[in-house]
Parts: C-alpha cells; sequence; structure tokens
C-alpha cells in the first residue's frame, strides 16, 4: 500500500500538509533536493499516540504481498479469528437454514455475509443493535435506530432488532423483496458460487472481490455442507443427480464437486488472511483489511470515521488500500518502541511502506533518517526507527 505511487497522490498529500511542487517538494518554505534538508510537517497532521498495554504474537505472512513485520506488539481488541467465525457459524446456522427454508436462500450464503457484515458477530454495530447485515433505517422503518460510522461523512442511521433472528429475517426480506435480486431466487441453494457472483453483479456491495470472499468463507468452513450441498468446482454447472427427500442428502453430479482436500483460490485466499491476525503494532490499534471488506467496513466495525482511519494511514483514498494490508485505528507513534533499533530496507520499500509496518509516522521516520517523504530506497539501506 504506497499512497505515493502517482502523481495525483503524492500532490493531494502535500497539498495536506500545506506545501507545493516547482523543481522538488517545498514543506513549509523549505525545499528537500535529494534528502539533505529535514522535511517539516505540519504538526496537527499527526499528533500524538496515547500508551497501550504490549503482548508480543508472531506474525504471519500475507499472501501475495510477503513481509516481515518483527516485534510486533499486541493488545486485547474486536478482531476476529478463526475461532471467532466457528463461534459465530455454530450460534447462527439454524436461524440460516430457517431462512433458507422460508425464502430459498441459501444458508451458506447468509452465513458468509453474515461473517462479513458482521465481523463475525464483534462488530460495534452488530454488538449494540444486533445488526448483522448492516441495514440502514430507511424505507419506512418505524423502529429503533443506531447511529455507526460507514462511508458517509457522518454517522448513519442503522435498524436495531430486538435479536438476531429478526434480522437475519430482515436480510432475507431485503434480498426476496428487491428487484435486483430476483434472478438470484431461479439459483439453487447449493448453488453458493452462482449466488456469490449474483450478489456482487447485482451490486450488494462496493468491494471488488466480494464474491471471492464470500466463497472464501463458505469454502474454508465447509458452509456448504450445513444444507447438505458439496464444494463446487469453479465455473462448473450444479447438476443434481437426486434430490433431497425423507432426510437424505442430495447427490450430485462428480463434474461440478471439488474434493475436499483440494483448496479453491478464493479459500487459500481466506485462510491465509485470517491467520494474519494482527490487533496492535508499536502500542497503536489495528487490523486486517480481510478479503470482501473496506474502509468503510472497518469504519462501521469499530465505529470509527473513514476519515479517521485516511489520516491515521496516511492516504489520500480507499484507492490506495489493498486486501491485507494493515490498517491503523489510532494515529501511529513518532518512532519504534519495540527492541528493534533499524531496519534493512528490501528490493521495492519505501518509507511509507516501513512507516506502515512499524507503526511509525511517516514524517517522523522521514527526519530521523534525514530523507524526502519521497526518497527512493537501496536493498540493505539501513533505516533507524527510533
Amino acid at each position: 500500500m504506497d499512497v505515493f505511487e502517482s502523481t495525483q497522490l503524492r500532490n493531494t498529500f502535500i497539498k495536506k500538509v500545506g506545501s507545493e511542487f516547482k523543481d522538488g517538494p517545498i514543506i513549509r518554505g523549505k525545499k528537500i533536493m535529494a534528502g539533505k534538508l529535514k522535511p517539516e510537517i505540519r504538526k496537527d497532521f499527526i499528533p500524538d499516540i496515547p500508551e497501550l498495554p504490549k503482548i508480543k504474537i508472531d506474525f504471519i505472512k500475507h499472501i501475495g504481498r510477503l513481509f516481515l513485520l518483527l516485534s510486533i506488539v499486541v493488545s486485547t481488541a474486536h478482531a476476529q479469528s478463526s475461532s471467532d467465525i466457528q463461534n459465530y457459524i455454530n450460534q447462527y446456522k439454524q436461524i440460516a437454514l430457517d431462512q433458507e427454508k422460508q425464502f430459498g436462500i441459501p444458508a451458506s450464503i447468509t452465513l458468509a455475509q453474515g461473517i462479513l457484515e458482521s465481523g463475525a458477530g464483534r462488530s460495534g454495530l452488530t454488538r449494540n443493535s444486533n445488526n448483522h447485515f448492516g441495514i440502514k433505517a430507511m424505507g419506512g422503518w418505524n423502529g429503533a435506530v443506531y447511529h455507526a460510522w460507514d462511508d458517509e461523512p457522518q454517522k448513519s442511521r442503522f435498524r436495531v432488532y430486538s435479536n438476531a433472528a429478526e434480522s437475519f429475517r430482515d436480510h432475507s426480506l431485503f434480498l426476496k423483496n428487491n428487484g435486483r435480486y430476483r434472478s438470484l431466487f431461479s439459483k439453487s441453494v447449493y448453488d453458493y458460487r452462482g449466488w456469490a457472483i449474483g450478489l456482487q453483479k447485482a451490486g450488494y456491495a462496493t468491494a471488488t472481490n466480494y464474491a471471492s470472499a464470500l466463497i472464501g468463507f463458505i469454502d474454508s468452513y465447509r458452509l456448504y455442507a450445513i444444507n447438505g450441498g458439496v464444494k463446487l468446482r469453479a465455473g462448473k454447472t450444479v447438476i443434481i443427480t437426486h434430490t433431497a427427500s425423507n432426510g437424505r442428502k442430495p447427490t450430485f453430479d462428480a463434474s461440478c464437486q471439488q474434493d475436499e482436500d483440494e483448496q479453491s483460490e478464493e479459500e487459500q485466499t481466506v485462510s491465509n488472511a485470517i491467520k494474519r491476525w494482527v490487533v496492535d503494532i508499536n502500542d497503536v490499534r489495528c487490523t486486517i483489511l480481510y478479503p470482501g471488506m473496506t474502509l468503510s467496513s472497518i469504519a462501521m466495525k469499530y465505529d470509527i470515521s473513514k476519515q479517521d482511519l485516511l489520516e491515521f494511514n496516511e492516504i489520500a483514498s480507499e484507492a490506495n488500500v489493498n486486501e491485507g494490508d494493515i490498517i491503523y485505528l489510532d494515529k501511529k507513534k513518532k518512532k519504534y518502541t519495540g527492541a528493534q533499533d533499524f531496519y534493512r530496507a528490501k528490493v521495492g520499500d519505501t518509507l511509507y511502506n516501513i512507516s506502515q509496518q512499524f507503526g511509525i509516522r511517516l514524517s517522523n521516520l522521514a527526519k530521523m533518517n534525514d530523507k524526502d517523504l519521497f526518497s527512493t530506497l537501496t536493498e540493505g539501506e539501513r533505516i533507524k526507527l527510533k
């Protein structure tokens, strides 16, 4: 996640700190040439951080973009783990099956959406309102309302339910009564891949990988088996050779089945993302942008405005965030407080990447290394962390 890969973002950031470009970046009247002068960043852009307790944990690799977080420190927070997800499934699978029976929506899809939308039941919205699917208080809603952050500049109004079952039913009615999703109800309740792709095409969520995330959760946690279904092979038509009857499960043509032990591409992505479970770096709360999530999802989950998330992570827009990136929930610190004093730059490293890796404000990292914010780093170069 590098905000300075494009000229537009570079200019946006410099404008944010009250500077402009000519022959080089000018920050508060001082030109930075080849890192010879230290940049002076506006103090109000990245304020101080409160102290938080430490507990050390190991860091697990992230799929695709691999880098090592050294000496990560962790504290208790509302991060979703694999056990949280399994507990969520166990608690709500019967409700999901009831919805499938009544409305024809696959229980696997309902559970996967609930996991994503509610952070496996741990989001602030869900814990305070029993709202598992982020349904807003619109369309003639006369019930109680809970205010929470999402993608709006002010807190949005969300529906409050007496219990989870009400939320699941309202979600089913939302899909059933909305013309955008009408075509989905012609699909089999065992065709979770078709449903996931159809939901994304119909615009259910803004995340471009929403369908893949749903499929990944379903495959990873065998949600397809809840209603007697099987693991489906990508791109194959679901063929049922014998329908379910008298308590017997349906049987499927071998051409559409994938072996239980064979990981799908979506499953591998979700499994690796869930393993990368961090909640604190350098005494600063953070999380991971899991598959199918957006900054708006994180804003809702942790009750933090999207604008604050952009500032905490020193980025100009959500377009600069990628799946698997670290997202800070508080302002980063001026220096690294762990045992490590230096970091050796790797190929492709930038000061911004390192600042995110160790929870250090970009301006402070640049200053302590006597560098321009946009300096090119060489492989093996020693970067001070404190």
